[in-house]
């Protein structure tokens, strides 16, 4: 489901007020009106999707999708993946609040507690069509034209089998003209946020080189207690930086050279004790800290011919992240072990993580032309994947985490792919959608183990291995146009993920090998509708859906060994999304979606159940049976204000998440919560002035649960109330 939209227009005395639609995400795009642009047909005007690797208006379409562009994403700060996610349905995440540890699921399909491997592929992040490590898909956005979140699987024409769903991200090229943007934005409070925004884009030769470049840095305030010394934690500083050069040397080539660079420091709280005193609080010493790296250069080459065009994509990619880690909370531990939380002070157990990976991918394809009406797409693309973790745990209590760990992982997938949509029995109305992917993955690691001289580990181990993977997946969907703005469609999809090594050896301080997880396989089924009516000012979409997911995998206890081992667990979901908006007035415009998931457990072996408590039936973890976001906008001119010239806009919205069970025994559950933000401010000519607030109510989003017993369960929670003032200068 994508988004209806119209962009905001320049309203001034002289003219009549023109409608607004800034909406949240939705099924289709709508006609998109200004004043300069009236004239022009609903076809030109409609935002285009790449969710098939061509242009082409998403009510053609057979694939539920959620689409922001860069108005609507600045309207709501709409700066990162967090604050994304929430604003659609049957899209959840845990999140550690480290930036890396951010795992996602669509409807119900993701990974069960954590990720086995570096390179999980159930939710897959692309930035103009490169995928990005699974560690670094938790990023800030800057310089983003749109963002096209997709549903159900697809490894049809994306180069890695993402099982669930995928974020499809694509960032502005170079203007024709020069260009400026500078947001500057302050929080009221220690606890909010600041943010600095450059950017610049314009001819370097005419007609043949263009460049744009931006950069950002925003600093999150603290704002959960630390009772020992060392203040509070939650900071998140982060600096971005964003470069692209076009060059066009006929009007049918075009080449595209893009940079980009992240590092994000940060004091995460990590877990908590739930309904702890004076919560939300902790009680660590030292405290944590968190540096991590991104950096990418891609180069995107792309040649219409008569009937066609190629398109070449090459990049590489490289991740680095180093931690400290307290595992000690004390007033966590003190409940679990009876103890004083004095007990815990300095820290009993502790961890460092440094890790890298280095990413390597291209893809060759040929597709028909941007909006054709056969729609088709084929290619082969290759990833190398190079991942070195090292590990050091020192704890007072668990001989299974003690010691030193140095472990590389390097992976090599291959993939064929192809999809066409063709009109049926002489019918453009009626098309019928087949498309197919070979993927064959072969991965290898190696691992070192030392102990510390903890009482019970081995002195070291090493262990290795070799996997092969070969998977097919597919979607074959069939969709009717009843008119030019009302479609109706069916698919099914078949989707995978590889197996691999684990990333942690549990077994290693035992002196045991540890076992690799297996592949994951499914089959999703869905129905959906997509519609505009009124001519642009109103849309409704709908999609149900069934998944069936084979051997999604989780550490559990072999009884038979007495190892942590990978061990399957079969799912089955289905639910409705519900998404639109109705333009209720010149000026005023509400759009909202919902979500229904459920997501239960299959196929429970003896052993998953003793060691975890887990239960045919039982729901699957962090994944909530309902969400919903509204959001009512309104857009004017302000002369009535005694402000001629100028525009007046203001937002309110309201986000709702359901409770989740916090693990696969259903010990406890995530609470559910709800987020009311707010944004208003003044449009003038060259510059916007405006206020906002995000998490009005204070809430503290609940997103990973740890039960240690029934006196102690522990949770990550998001960040509370920001506060603040902000300007956007255009030049």
């Amino acid at each position: 489901m994508t988004s209806t939209h119209q962009p905001r227009v320049k309203i001034t005395p002289k003219t009549s007020l023109k409608p607004l639609c800034l909406l949240c995400g939705l099924a289709i795009t709508a006609p998109a009106f200004s004043a300069k642009q009236t004239a022009k047909t609903q076809k030109d005007e409609t935002l285009m999707v790449t969710a098939r690797k061509v242009k082409e208006d998403a009510l053609k379409v057979p694939v539920s999708m959620t689409l922001f562009d860069r108005q609507m994403l600045d309207d709501r700060r709409i700066d990162d993946v967090e604050h994304l996610l929430r604003a659609m349905p049957n899209i959840s995440f845990s999140s550690l609040g480290d930036r890396r540890s951010t795992y996602l699921s669509i409807r119900g399909v993701g990974p069960m507690a954590q990720p086995m491997g570096f390179d999980d592929t159930s939710v897959v992040t692309y930035i103009d069509g490169v995928p990005q490590p699974s560690f670094g898909s938790d990023l800030r956005f800057l310089n983003v034209e749109r963002i096209e979140v997709l549903r159900g699987p697809q490894g049809t024409v994306f180069g890695r089998n993402a099982q669930a769903g995928a974020i499809n991200i694509t960032t502005r090229q170079p203007s024709d003209s020069f260009e400026g943007m500078l947001r500057a934005e302050a929080g009221l409070n220690s606890e909010s946020e600041n943010v600095g925004q450059l950017s610049v884009s314009g001819p370097l030769i005419e007609d043949r080189l263009g460049g744009r470049f931006s950069a950002a840095y925003s600093n999150l305030g603290p704002d959960v207690d630390n009772k020992s010394s060392g203040g509070k934690l939650g900071k998140v500083e982060t600096g971005v930086f964003r470069g692209s050069l076009m060059y066009t040397p006929s009007a049918s080539t075009r080449f595209v050279l893009t940079g980009n660079y992240e590092r994000d420091n940060n004091t995460p709280s990590n877990f908590l004790l739930k309904n702890g005193p004076s919560f939300p609080a902790v009680q660590i010493d030292p405290k944590g800290w968190v540096n991590r790296q991104l950096s990418g250069l891609s180069l995107t080459a792309n040649h219409e011919f008569e009937r066609l065009q190629f398109t070449s994509v090459s990049a590489v990619n490289r991740y680095n992240f180093k931690n400290l880690t307290n595992n000690s909370e004390a007033l966590t531990f003190s409940k679990m072990f009876s103890m004083p939380a004095s007990s815990f002070i300095p820290a009993t157990d502790w961890s460092t993580y440094d890790e890298s990976q280095n990413s390597l991918y291209q893809e060759l394809r040929l597709s028909s032309l941007d909006n054709a009406d056969r729609v088709w797409v084929g290619g082969v693309n290759y990833l190398h994947n190079s991942y070195k973790l090292t590990t050091n745990y020192d704890s007072a209590f668990f001989s299974s985490t003690n010691g030193t760990r140095n472990g590389d992982h390097d992976t090599n997938s291959y993939a064929a792919f192809g999809e066409m949509t063709v009109p049926l029995y002489g019918n453009d109305r009626l098309k019928g959608t087949l498309g197919g992917s070979y993927t064959h993955d072969r991965k290898t690691y190696d691992s070192k183990y030392r102990s510390n001289g903890f009482p019970g580990t081995v002195a070291k181990f090493d262990q290795s291995g070799v996997l092969s993977d070969d998977m097919l997946t597919g979607r074959a969907a069939l969709s009717y146009e009843l008119t030019d703005n009302n479609s109706i469609y069916t698919s099914v999809s078949r989707g995978a993920k590889s197996g691999g090594f684990p990333n942690f050896t549990n077994n290693a301080p035992s002196g045991r090998k540890d076992t690799p997880y297996k592949d994951s396989t499914s089959w999703s089924y869905e129905v959906g509708s997509k519609n505009r009516f009124l001519n642009g000012r109103s849309a409704l979409n709908a999609a149900l859906f069934c998944n069936t997911v084979k051997d999604e995998n989780l550490f559990a206890l072999d009884s038979a060994s007495f190892t942590f081992v990978p061990k399957p667990i079969d799912t089955h979901n289905y639910g409705v999304e519900l998404e639109g908006s109705y333009q209720l007035a010149d000026s005023w415009t509400l759009s909202g979606g919902l979500g229904y998931t459920h997501a239960e457990l299959r196929n429970v072996s003896e052993d998953v159940a003793a060691s975890s408590g887990a239960r045919n039936g039982n729901f699957v973890p962090a994944v909530p049976k309902f969400n919903t976001n509204l959001t009512l906008q309104y857009y004017a001119a302000a002369d009535w204000l005694g402000l001629p010239d100028t525009n007046i806009f203001a937002l309110a919205q309201h986000q709702y998440v359901g409770s989740r069970e916090a693990d696969v025994g259903s010990h406890f559950k995530l609470d559910a919560y709800q987020l009311f933000n707010a944004k208003a401010g003044l449009e003038f000519s060259s510059f916007d002035l405006y206020l906002f607030g995000q998490n009005l109510t204070n809430e503290r989003p609940q997103y990973i649960g740890l039960y240690y017993g029934p006196q102690s369960t522990a949770i990550t929670v998001g960040h509370g109330r920001v506060l603040g003032v902000g300007t956007q200068i255009r030049f």
